[in-house]
């Protein structure tokens, strides 16, 4: 089999794998010695934060922080956002190369030939300085200051400006700045050049960094002043706008979820994409990996460690409702009367599969309990599960008491210097047992979150790792399957190769997503194929497998001949003999890649075919981390190749593309709208004083500025504002088309799903007790699956389809009513500041431009929002109106079905029909639907209305505080005025700044034109 044995990663530490902190009066004495590989001269003079550390901003190594000023946080020269860098974040000056050495093939170790040498690359890194750690206040958290900030050279970026017009080479293949002589350097993810979509523009994000680094520079002027000293005048402000604008970072993310079951390889999947050493942990390596949602994400503002690990517990109840369903799977198997149900083998070994798993988290909960024995969670009598089920909580509310943050804490946070430090953390949060008779924290985690650095996870994409459905109990199930359709913007499911085109869990992650979310299958393992296997049939295919496999092996017969002549020989003939080996085993390492290319790319087209036939609409992705990993730091002279074939490269470039979209949406924004609306607000602020105005014109200017600014209020800020007035109207129309009907159809509906209950309990006894076992969702025999939640729900989704689809349709009216309103009210205002111009036409005539970049702001906000809503109704709608595990009807239903699996011989057909039926009649079943409607109604509105209603208030406030430049208040002597040469310098920057702006807003119209022309 042409396989390697581990798809873990094994790549060695690089000989910077430790940093120390020494003391700040060594600091260039320690930093000497770290250049000459001496190491310290005694542990206690030095503080240890970094070990082993293979991704970072700095290609591997480490260097320790630079101090940083309050000033460089304006200096375009640090910005920590230059987006142009991502590929090599760390600066030049600062980036350390070291080698990765090469893999020996074990079936080669004994050969004498060597097709490649391996090279050493060193590049000098900047001298080290030391910077303590500081306490965050306020949390329990200790931060280690940011090691690698980001930085943007503003000569650098002018000068690799200047190479973007290479003739004959595209924009997204200029991003490396490593030196041209560096061919031989093994493969390095900041390397690869980003994928072709209009934000990756290296002249989007060259102009992009210019405008950033023309805000710092007039932040860096406003912040000389002594006015800026004072936080009530609109000077402070602008200051405050201008430096928050000039640190840009791109607004939005977007999130991948690769699902998959255990052994696929999908986590080690994630560890090739992040680049990083098994940092994701495999199924063979703890139980956490395979129920346990863990996502990846780029560090930011607030988690600025190397790593930040973060995890959120369940709450008590969540406690109560994955013990009770662990012990009900436990008994299922391993009570007589439960296991008599199982009438076929197939239920028989599910139940014992998912008992085992019971079993296995009981034990990682409470290793430290000897009464739990298999024999103690078999008793079998009427209060036997009751008396269990608090024993256990009992049990589980005692071992709280050794959780991080205590038994009250909710969520859990921490900050890894380092990635060995980083995995020790997370084994902690997901190994079966802390040690010394801790229980285990993992079971009841719900979701893990890392911050770490990455080129991947720089452009905004989070990597969110879910378990596979068919290894969880359905507790697990529900809150993955919300994860994948409220929280994923694009799904991957993973599947070994060698099985993809009978894999049934590729159609069942399908069905779960939403009807327009993106999903396609990776297909792992493609180098795990037999060459002779392949060379079997009588096809042209396979007669080309033998004749390579033919010539590779008179190769290595010519090889070992040439060896033995090598051993036998003396003088001049052997260096000749030897330069023949080596031509011949350079001739047999390519044979051996074509054959092996031949083969994996001949299996994934056939794949691909027969996938993508059966599942339209998907894109499929073969890739083998085996191969990467294996070739990824190998100076093999097939590297590159071996790399290209593993398909990690082109399914990276592939996730990098899900956020670009969506990027550019939000930077072409800030460019075009929010930028000159804060010029606007600059220039406006330096004109004030600038227009000669009597006494009589100031008190007509502050009458109509007056009326402007109540305008503004009453139209944008007020409870009578268009937007609080949507709200109120969306608010009824909810009511009127969703609550009103089901309160008036409740009793209808729980008479309809008692009837529909009365034809369930002509089923057989076992099938009866199978769907109940399968929480409503069960396939029989040759009959398709049926989901009895999705039946129960039939008469509401009759009910509230249409009422939901003329509420998505009046959303969707409504944004272009509100952005009509808010272009009418905006040029009334225009129309007035024209019609009284002449009062101070410098000001004025600035004021009556500015508008119209603060309306095209505010008209922007009103779009993104609305239609973020309207994404998040429709999927609100599907779970209110089917039965999918993480529906309404699904998490209601649940108790009927759990009381039902706790009954068990003789008679216990007739009460699980009895605890159904009363479940139906009694427990105000819709009701509790209604009360789930409103409160996912509300969640969706808010996370809508109030983010928007905030931005805006700020917007017009700002709007107002340009009022006051245009005009101040009688006896008052306007700010300019207190700072000229700060109002001088200000304007005769001016034309500078526009010009810088115009270009980039240029390079934005012209790229979107390319890629509405392209789409």
């Amino acid at each position: 089999m042409m396989s390697v044995p581990s798809s873990e990663f094994t790549f060695p530490a690089n000989s910077l794998s430790t940093v120390i902190f020494t003391p700040p009066s060594s600091s260039r004495h320690s930093s000497a010695e770290g250049s000459s590989g001496s190491t310290p001269q005694s542990p206690r003079q030095t503080l240890l934060l970094f070990q082993d550390l293979s991704l970072n901003d700095s290609a591997g190594s480490m260097t320790t922080p630079r101090a940083r000023s309050t000033r460089s946080l304006l200096d375009s020269d640090s910005s920590p956002s230059t987006y142009a860098q991502q590929h090599n974040a760390t600066p030049r000056s600062m980036r350390k190369l070291m080698p990765c050495p090469r893999r020996r093939n074990p079936e080669r170790s004994g050969s004498i030939f060597s097709s490649t040498t391996q090279a050493s690359l060193y590049v000098d890194a900047t001298e080290t300085r030391t910077e303590p750690m500081l306490p965050d206040h306020g949390t329990d958290r200790v931060h280690i200051p940011e090691v690698f900030p980001t930085q943007s050279r503003r000569g650098e970026s002018h000068r690799s400006g200047d190479a973007t017009e290479n003739e004959g080479g595209s924009e997204s293949d200029q991003y490396s700045d490593i030196a041209e002589d560096t061919e031989n350097i093994p493969s390095d993810i900041r390397e690869e050049p980003l994928p072709a979509a209009p934000v990756y523009s290296r002249r989007f994000q060259n102009g992009l960094t210019e405008v950033k680094e023309e805000l710092a520079s007039l932040a860096d002027m406003m912040g000389l002043s002594e006015l800026n000293q004072d936080q009530s005048t609109d000077l402070h402000s602008l200051f405050e706008r201008t430096k928050g604008m000039s640190m840009f970072k791109y607004p939005v993310t977007r999130t991948v979820g690769f699902i998959g079951d255990s052994g696929v390889g999908k986590s080690s999947l994630i560890n090739s994409l992040l680049d990083q050493k098994s940092l994701s942990r495999s199924s063979s390596e703890g139980a956490a990996c395979t129920c346990v949602v863990t996502e990846f994400r780029h560090v930011d503002d607030n988690h600025t460690g190397p790593f930040t690990i973060e995890a959120q517990f369940m709450t008590a109840q969540e406690m109560k409702e994955l013990l009770q369903e662990l012990l009900s799977s436990f008994r299922q198997f391993h009570v007589t009367s439960f296991f008599q149900q199982l009438k076929s083998q197939e239920e028989q070994q599910q139940c014992r599969d998912a008992a085992d798993r019971a079993w296995e988290t009981f034990r990682s909960l409470f290793s430290n309990q000897p009464r739990l024995t298999m024999e103690f969670l078999s008793v079998d009598h009427n209060e036997a599960q009751s008396e269990l089920l608090g024993q256990l909580e009992r049990w589980a509310y005692a071992g709280l008491t050794l959780r991080p943050g205590g038994p009250d804490a909710h969520e859990f946070s921490m900050i890894a210097g380092g990635l060995a430090e980083c995995k020790e953390s997370l084994d902690l949060l997901t190994a079966n047992s802390m040690g010394d008779g801790k229980p285990a924290l993992w079971p009841f985690i719900k979701l893990i979150r890392v911050y770490l650095r990455s080129p991947i996870l720089k452009t905004g994409l989070i990597l969110a790792d879910l378990p596979g459905l068919s290894d969880l109990n359905f507790a697990r199930v529900r809150a993955t399957e919300r994860y994948l359709v409220h929280n994923c913007d694009e799904i991957f499911v993973v599947a070994d190769i060698g099985r993809a085109c009978t894999n049934a869990s590729i159609q069942d992650v399908i069905r779960r997503c939403r009807e327009n979310q993106p999903r396609h299958v990776i297909l792992s393992k493609s180098e795990v194929i037999s060459p002779e296997e392949s060379g079997r049939e009588n096809t042209p295919d396979a007669l080309e497998i033998r004749r390579m496999n033919k010539a590779i092996q008179a190769i290595r017969k010519q090889i070992e001949l040439t060896e033995l002549r090598i051993r036998k020989v003396r003088g001049e003939k052997q260096p000749e003999l030897a330069l023949k080996g080596y031509e011949l085993r350079r001739k047999e390492n390519e044979l051996d890649f074509q054959i092996k290319s031949f083969l994996i790319n001949r299996r994934n087209s056939l794949v691909t075919q027969e996938l993508t036939t059966r599942h339209a609409g998907i894109r499929v992705f073969c890739i083998s981390n085996t191969l990467y990993s294996d070739y990824r730091c190998s100076v093999n002279s097939q590297a590159e190749a071996y790399v290209d074939l593993s398909g990690i490269r082109e399914l990276r470039r592939h996730c990098q593309l899900v956020p670009a979209e969506s990027q550019m949406r939000a930077t072409s924004a800030f460019l075009e709208h929010q930028v000159p609306a804060l010029l606007g607000s600059i220039r406006q602020w330096a004109l004030s004083g600038a227009d000669s105005v009597t006494a009589e014109r100031s008190a007509i200017l502050r009458r109509v500025l007056e009326n402007a600014k109540a305008t503004l209020h009453r139209e944008f800020i007020s409870s009578r504002s268009c937007i609080h007035l949507t709200r109120q109207s969306l608010d009824d129309l909810f009511a009127e088309r969703i609550i009103e009907v089901i309160r008036n159809s409740q009793t209808r509906w729980t008479a309809q799903s008692i009837g529909i209950s009365l034809q369930w309990e002509g089923w057989a006894y076992g099938t009866y007790a199978a769907f109940c076992r399968k929480s409503g969702d069960h396939k029989t025999g040759l009959q398709p699956r049926r989901c009895w939640n999705n039946e129960l729900v039939q008469p509401a989704r009759e009910g509230l389809d249409i009422k939901w689809e003329d509420i998505l349709d009046w959303l969707q009216d409504q944004t272009g009513i509100l952005v009509g309103e808010t272009r009418t009210t905006f040029e009334r205002l225009r129309e007035e500041i024209e019609a009284h111009i002449e009062l101070a036409p410098q000001a004025l005539q600035n004021l009556q431009q500015n508008l119209k970049s603060w309306q095209e702001w505010i008209e922007e906000d009103i779009q993104d929002s609305i239609q973020k809503l309207i994404k998040n109704f429709e999927i609100t709608k599907k779970d209110m109106l089917y039965g999918h595990p993480s529906s309404f009807i699904s998490g209601l239903m649940q108790p009927a079905y759990a009381a039902i699996n706790l009954e068990g011989g003789p008679g216990s057909f007739n009460r699980k029909k009895m605890i159904m039926n009363d479940h139906l009649t009694h427990s105000r079943l819709f009701v509790k639907f209604s009360k789930l409607a409103r409160s996912e109604y509300a969640h969706a509105v808010n996370g809508c209305f109030n983010p928007l209603l905030e931005r805006v208030r700020i917007q017009i406030e700002s709007m107002v505080r340009d009022f006051h430049a245009v005009v101040t208040v009688e006896g008052h002597v306007p700010e300019a005025e207190q700072a000229p040469a700060l109002a001088d310098a200000l304007r005769s920057r001016f034309g500078r700044t526009e010009e810088i702006l115009q270009s980039i807003q240029g390079v934005v119209q012209e790229l979107n034109r390319e890629e509405f022309g392209r789409s």
